[in-house]
């Protein structure tokens, strides 16, 4: 049922595409072509969001679904537009598949959003095992339920004895877990083909991706470069540079907008510049819209901002909600001091106390920073500094352009994942 509506959106969509293209509909001659092509786009189609997993029984997440599909998509509509080229009588401007590219990415995630919410509402709850000391249990809880929506979640304790997993919908393991006991869980869940999550440490997070090679007919591991290559960096440089470029023109009146109001709101200046660490950790001055009031550390010295922090004015209050505060760091895009998708830059200040917390933090530091970031997207603003590296690190270490795609639509789609009482690292 799932593909047979996914090939119905998908004609309605580029029907859609063809009336904004054409402001009407199109002659014979452009849509007899169409369907010609209509059964190669569809066939493709199905077997990318199949190869994605779309089609398959795991129940993922919003966000793991939200980037299947924008990832499946986009893989799409290369395929279609090299059917199109192969294809010497197609009739009609590709600019029709970038114009449905660009529709489907929000139709097929609701689609596949509501889909996977009908099947689950009468599912039964799926069966979670936790292995963490009992003061874990209810982060495990919180933990689980961000990858499956119905759980039932048992608590074991990291020195009982294994207990039978066969049932088990996933096991979620805790970072205070032996090594023994976590490789005991690994192998298991392995053997049996359930799902199994454990939060990584230093470790963890330096050998994931490590590559296996052979030195005297022994085994070895060989860890990979927490690095861009350079191929890589020069591609993401001049994307970078078009997509400020534009952003900075097509943006101004917003830009000007906002400081007319700020200069109306409170007495200072319209912009803020503030030092940050960027690659290489080297110091820059970011620019940012003025969201305090003026001297608003001078009593309390550099501190991070708070939810419900009294130095935010009221307009800075919905500038922050709404990440239009950013929008000037455009400029030190265009400059090359950060990038569009990076690991967020922080203050030296901060970044003195987290290198001597977290021995992995400085390898953060081997990307550009960003506007929006794999941390910023999958642990929000309120993660702990050792989670945020996590995800940085990882980031770095599996860097693609495909994934800078991803993180750019998924930003300009999804609003931030907001949770009362807890710290904005936002400073």
């Amino acid at each position: 049922m799932l593909a047979v509506v996914d090939i119905i959106l998908l004609n309605a969509v580029t029907t859609l595409a063809f009336l904004l293209r054409f402001w009407g509909l199109p002659s014979s001659y452009n849509w007899a072509a169409y369907m010609r092509l209509f059964p190669w786009d569809a066939g493709a189609l199905v077997v990318i969001f199949y190869v994605y997993g779309l089609y398959g029984s795991r129940k993922h997440t919003s966000s793991d679904l939200n980037q299947r599909v924008v990832t499946a998509v986009i893989v799409n509509g290369f395929a279609t537009l090299a059917i199109t080229f192969l294809a010497t009588t197609i009739g009609f401007p590709r600019s029709v598949f970038l114009i449905s590219a660009f529709l489907q990415v929000p139709i097929f995630a609701l689609w596949h959003r509501l889909y996977r919410s009908l099947t689950l509402r009468d599912a039964p709850p799926t069966k979670v095992l936790a292995v963490c000391r009992p003061s874990e249990i209810e982060a495990m809880v919180r933990y689980a339920g961000q990858y499956l929506p119905r759980i039932d979640v048992r608590q074991i304790a990291p020195d009982a004895p294994m207990p039978d997993i066969a049932a088990a919908g996933a096991v979620i393991v805790s970072r205070d877990t032996d090594p023994a006991i976590r490789r005991r869980y690994f192998i298991e869940c392995l053997r049996l083909d359930i799902p199994c999550f454990w939060m990584p440490d230093a470790y963890d997070l330096l050998v994931s991706g490590a590559e296996l090679t052979a030195l005297g007919g022994t085994p070895f591991l060989e860890l990979q470069p927490v690095r861009i290559q350079r191929g890589s960096m020069a591609v993401k440089r001049v994307a970078d540079i078009v997509l400020a470029a534009v952003g900075l023109i097509v943006l101004f009146p917003v830009m000007a907008v906002i400081a007319i109001l700020i200069k109306r709101d409170s007495p200072g200046p319209v912009l803020y510049w503030q030092e940050r660490i960027t690659v290489g950790g080297r110091i820059f001055s970011l620019v940012k819209f003025r969201t305090m009031a003026v001297d608003a550390e001078a009593a309390t010295g550099p501190v991070l901002a708070s939810e419900k922090d009294q130095r935010v004015t009221r307009l800075g209050l919905i500038l922050r909600s709404a990440h239009l505060d950013e929008l000037p760091q455009l400029w030190n895009i265009l400059r090359g001091e950060m990038s569009i998708v990076g690991p967020r830059p922080e203050r030296p200040v901060f970044v003195d106390g987290f290198r001597s917390d977290i021995p992995h933090y400085d390898l953060r530091h081997n990307a550009p920073p960003g506007l929006t970031g794999l941390a910023q997207l999958e642990g929000g603003y309120w993660a702990s500094p050792e989670d945020k590296a996590a995800f940085d690190v990882h980031y770095t270490k599996t860097h693609s352009f495909l994934r800078d795609l991803w993180l750019i639509a998924t930003t300009a789609l999804r609003a931030e994942r907001r949770e009362p009482d807890k710290r904005d690292r936002r400073a």
